[in-house]
């Protein structure tokens, strides 16, 4: 008995199904992967800068914490703190920050 001429032409077409969405399930992970790729690169530079941003600030907070002149110079510049001995001259007309 010969095959019936439809039942030839089903697995073929499954076949062809079977590669097409598989097909489509690789197109679209690769371009995830892409994607995320660069996700994780932005990451690795935002971590890098970050890293030399708490290695500066630890190195700070060791020399203010063993330098006293270091410190007073901080307390200083970042609170405007004066010393007791010390008398401020202010120019009329402009603010204790030096700002008008």
């Amino acid at each position: 008995m010969a095959p019936k001429p439809r039942r030839r032409y089903v697995w073929p077409l499954l076949l062809a199904a079977v590669i097409l969405v598989c097909g489509l399930v690789v197109y679209r992970g690769a371009s995830n992967l892409s994607r995320v790729q660069e996700e994780l690169r932005q990451s690795r530079l935002t971590n890098q800068r970050l890293d030399t941003e708490n290695r500066a600030l630890y190195r700070q907070v060791q020399r203010l914490r063993g330098d006293k002149a270091a410190l007073e110079k901080a307390a200083r510049r970042e609170m405007g703190l004066v010393g007791e001995d010390e008398v401020i001259y202010q120019k009329p007309g402009t603010s204790k920050d030096g700002k008008n």
